[in-house]
């Protein structure tokens, strides 16, 4: 097997890169645009053919769309059911597998963050996109449902084996990977938390964005 952890420093955006190389199967997980031409290259080393872009969760507007990707290199796209209806894609809903060589991949439904939000579980690993933040939690959007988040966590993710390694779509003060039990131990916007007092600090952490929020909303009205 081939693993790889892409960092985008403009975006402090984590790509993985995962595949079978007996087979000649690869999917990426949170393809960053910029980062085509760096994916093509390592496919290209290794000899391999790119089967799925796995999204864990979709913004509206698409904020990463993977469509030069996959034109390159005839792969599916595959998302999470609750995806806007005119994103492109397979949609896959909690507990489909997708099969890549000889390895399998399990989604599990994790919304909250977005609607549509999944993760997927290979192996040992799970990448999580931005349900789950190294100790904390992603800033979250108009599109989040805090309960939805806080039950996807708690009893979805921190369900898994102790020793499953945790993946993230952002690094945290350099760190890019960590455990179930460590995050189920020790994050702060989890650990000791109720789902009701979890659902009352994101709506106040979101309320204290709104003002900076307005004024970006604003400055680029003006700029047009």
């Amino acid at each position: 097997m081939l693993f790889r952890q892409l960092h985008d420093a403009a975006s402090n955006t984590l790509t993985y890169l995962l595949a079978d190389t007996e087979e000649q199967e690869a999917a990426v997980i949170d393809p960053v645009p910029g980062q085509s031409e760096l994916l093509l290259a390592l496919l290209g080393e290794h000899d391999l053919r790119l089967r799925y872009v796995l999204r864990t969760h979709v913004h509206q507007p698409d904020r990463r769309p993977c469509a030069a990707l996959c034109r390159h290199t005839g792969a599916q796209t595959v998302i999470g059911n609750g995806a806007p209806h005119e994103q492109p894609g397979q949609r896959v809903a909690h507990g489909a597998t997708l099969v890549l060589g000889n390895e399998v991949l399990r989604v599990l439904a994790t919304p909250g963050h977005t609607p549509c939000s999944v993760s997927y579980l290979w192996r040992d690993r799970l990448f999580c996109g931005d349900t789950i933040e190294i100790d904390g939690c992603c800033e979250q959007t108009d599109e989040s449902n805090a309960g939805q988040l806080f039950d996807s966590v708690t009893q979805r993710i921190f369900m898994l084996p102790d020793e499953t390694l945790i993946f993230p779509g952002h690094d945290r003060g350099g760190r890019s990977i960590s455990t179930v039990r460590e995050e189920r131990s020790r994050n702060r916007a989890y650990n000791g938390r109720s789902r009701e007092t979890f659902i009352t600090d994101v709506g106040l952490r979101r309320l204290a964005r709104a003002p900076a929020r307005r004024l970006f909303d604003e400055n680029e009205h003006e700029t047009r």
